[in-house]
């Protein structure tokens, strides 16, 4: 009763959010920023549908020993995630370009050995990048495209930080730890493309899966189209995660998400094992 009070009524007059201490269900303790952390609080899960399914796909998936690299940690919950699964021989590299979100991300990861963050954009090459940032429960939507929420309503309703960031490529990262084999979580609105293609020769060379959320657009040239060609291009078939977290390959992107009445959903990227049977958007 007191937390919906503050979502509905202090936050919108106050815009200033409420930090509370939680144990998500992989029971790794972390802060939490209201409202945008809700459904942790209540759940002890990031709770919409394809967050869910994620969750459970990691679970299932990282190992003892195994890499994970965060690419848009937001506060560390699937940071913390992994850290938990992973253990002390393995390692989690968190990238976040927002300093509001990367204060608490720092302040989540302190003390996990097995974890690194970094304070940048990931992108195409190493250098300056502009960013666009938005408070509070709208973080979420923080990108590197111009414009990129023009058309939304809430657009109206909140104040734009514009920024510069230093950035990083995925290929420095993956050279400088030495990391042959990886889960790759990628979740930056917009940034999918420049993000991957900052992986240079890695993302051939390489033995990563990675996982990406996929915005529906009937605009060839959306940022997310542009990012599964690009992986496609390079031997990356696609799969979706179903309600047990397991993976299943998808024929046709756009088919799937239609099925599903779906607007955005987290995919996950393989080498493809099968070279007479290719994904398309």
């Amino acid at each position: 009763m007191i937390t919906m009070a503050f979502n509905k009524v202090v936050y919108p007059l106050t815009k200033k959010e409420w930090f509370k201490k939680v144990t998500p269900f992989f029971g790794v303790p972390m802060t939490i920023a209201l409202p945008s952390g809700t459904d942790i609080l209540f759940h002890g899960i990031k709770a919409h549908d394809s967050e869910i399914r994620l969750s459970k796909f990691l679970t299932h998936e990282l190992k003892p020993a195994a890499v994970f690299i965060d690419v848009g940690a937001h506060h560390g919950y699937y940071s913390l995630l992994a850290s938990a699964k992973v253990g002390g021989d393995g390692k989690v590299l968190a990238v976040e370009a927002s300093q509001h979100s990367f204060d608490l991300l720092q302040q989540n990861t302190s003390g996990h050995d097995n974890i690194r963050i970094f304070h940048n954009a990931a992108g195409e090459e190493a250098g300056e990048i502009v960013f666009y940032e938005y408070p509070g429960p709208y973080a979420e939507y923080n990108t590197i495209i111009k414009g990129a929420y023009d058309h939304a309503k809430w657009k109206n309703k909140v104040k734009e930080t514009v920024t510069r960031v230093n950035t990083i490529t995925l290929e420095e990262i993956i050279n400088e730890n030495k990391i042959n084999h990886a889960l790759i979580k990628i979740d930056v609105e917009g940034g999918e493309y420049a993000v991957l293609k900052g992986m240079g020769q890695k993302l051939q060379q390489g033995n990563f899966t990675i996982i990406m959320e996929y915005l529906y657009s009937e605009d060839s040239k959306n940022t997310h189209h542009q990012a599964t060609h690009f992986l496609m291009q390079n031997g990356y078939a696609c799969y979706s995660i179903n309600a047990s977290g397991e993976t299943e390959m998808i024929d046709r992107i756009d088919d799937y998400m239609m099925s599903k009445s779906l607007t955005s959903d987290n995919l996950v990227f393989h080498k493809s094992p099968l070279s007479n049977r290719k994904t398309e958007v």
